[in-house]
């Protein structure tokens, strides 16, 4: 069953479109804006200034001088910047190093999405600093996010890694299945990556057949996700099962189960997810008030 024509699409919370970034480039870290909002990253975990409940986005001149800096463009009426610190870096006694799960529901939603932004560059921005192809030290450019290998000529640009969550419906239920690598013990909708030479949809109905053995069609646009971790484009998607028996065919998978709105439901994802989304739309449709 396909969302309705009025559900509200995902991206409308949680997705870049709430706060769209400008171009980005690399900048001299001697020259940043004291006052710009610095998202900077040691091991992964997003600084930021923490009094009770409230989190907040230091600027500049409150954060550790940087390695490098990229520009993300203006934030709420200010420059924001992505700051790269020595990975086992610690954070000064007036910050806190979170990481970005903890956070997603804690900051403004523009403010989570340009941190999963920062957190995207400074990815690439590390992991390339050598050419892939001849192995020479790249350096950053200063006109676009790319770092340039003087030696081949080859450009480095940040890689989005496409990915495809779909929820399988059935007469009425959707299909949720436990991974073996969940933090928690959450039931979710099934994932996948997206194989060199083949659709969305391709990629779709090979996952669901390869995770649980089912069939399926009628598979349907939702809504996509930046996803962070460590780089990736979650595009999601409703699909009607039209065959088979669930069968755990990928050893991650270590459960699959149908449920109808009515049922108790499992530890579901966190409301910031795509996947949380797609059964929430599903309950909605279905007449049932989604859970808190």
């Amino acid at each position: 069953m396909a969302p309705s024509a009025t559900a509200v699409p995902f991206c409308e919370r949680y997705s870049l479109a709430v706060a769209p970034p400008q171009a980005a480039a690399a900048i001299d870290p001697a020259n940043l804006d004291p006052d710009a909002l610095g998202f900077g990253f040691m091991g992964g975990r997003l600084l930021v200034e923490v009094a009770g409940d409230r989190v907040r986005v230091p600027v500049v001149r409150d954060m550790p001088p940087p390695l490098a800096a990229v520009s993300l463009g203006e934030l709420g009426g200010r420059q924001s910047v992505a700051l790269v610190y020595e990975k086992e870096s610690e954070p000064p006694p007036h910050l806190a190093a979170m990481g970005l799960r903890e956070l997603f529901d804690r900051l403004d939603p523009a403010f989570s999405a340009r941190a999963g932004r920062a957190s995207q560059v400074i990815e690439w921005f590390v992991g390339h600093a050598y050419c892939g192809r001849c192995g020479t030290p790249t350096r950053p450019s200063e006109k676009e996010l790319a770092r340039n290998c003087d030696s081949c000529g080859m450009p480095h640009y940040p890689r989005v890694t496409p990915a495809v969550i779909m929820l399988v419906e059935r007469e009425g239920s959707m299909l949720l299945a436990r991974s073996a690598q969940f933090r928690a013990p959450f039931y979710s909708a099934l994932a996948g990556f997206v194989e060199p030479g083949e659709t969305l949809e391709e990629a779709v109905a090979r996952e669901v057949a390869e995770e649980v053995g089912l069939e399926v069609g009628a598979i349907t646009y939702f809504g996509s996700q930046p996803w962070p971790f460590p780089s990736q484009l979650m595009i999601g998607f409703t699909a009607e099962y039209t065959g088979g028996d669930i069968e755990l065919r990928d050893s991650e998978i270590v459960d699959a189960k149908w449920f109808a709105p009515t049922d108790e439901m499992p530890l579901l994802p966190g409301r910031f997810s795509i996947a949380r989304r797609l059964v929430d739309s599903f309950l909605s449709r279905a007449g049932v008030t989604p859970a808190p």
